[in-house]
């Protein structure tokens, strides 16, 4: 199990120039590659619209011309976009994260609480039935003295260690 201390010091780490969440980097690839072919389509479009009717290695030069400037553009787009990625995702995600470590820790907590309080009343429930079997022998023992300084027979059987007076057969 993954303490929440690692979790969250993971949760931080940050690389690369553009210092991105490491947890984030393939968003940031796909997000940056995405917008980066789309600007170049839109860009190549653009070129060989506007360089209609000149041979096709002038407009494959005008593509690659558009293409090359729209990583400027992709970069901070991408950017921004694995962001706010970030903080609507991630703020949901946590607060999961914890509301789910939160019942974890309750569920565990309760079936502690169950295992202590069944210890407990069991050995409440065995320190009662030794006072109440001592409690038994007294009773018998004094019943015997009594019976035996007034000289009168005394055949009661001693207590049994079950709490239940032995039958005669």
């Amino acid at each position: 199990m993954r303490r929440p201390d690692d979790e969250l010091r993971n949760w931080e780490d940050r690389t690369g120039i553009l210092n991105i969440p490491t947890r984030l980097i393939r968003w940031f690839s796909g997000i940056f590659t995405g917008v980066w072919l789309i600007l170049i389509a839109i860009s190549s479009y653009n070129s060989v619209s506007t360089h209609s009717g000149e041979s096709w290695d002038a407009q494959v030069v005008g593509i690659i011309a558009a293409g090359a400037s729209n990583i400027g553009m992709a970069l901070p787009a991408a950017y921004v976009l694995t962001e706010v990625i970030d903080m609507v995702f991630g703020t949901w995600y946590r607060q999961r994260t914890r509301q789910r470590a939160q019942e974890e820790g309750m569920r565990e907590g309760l079936e502690k609480g169950i295992q202590e309080g069944l210890e407990k009343g069991i050995h409440e429930g065995r320190q009662e039935g030794r006072q109440e079997q001592q409690e038994r022998w007294l009773q018998w023992l004094e019943r015997r003295q009594r019976a035996e300084e007034s000289g009168l027979p005394f055949d009661e059987p001693p207590p049994s260690l079950n709490g239940e007076q032995p039958t005669e057969e």
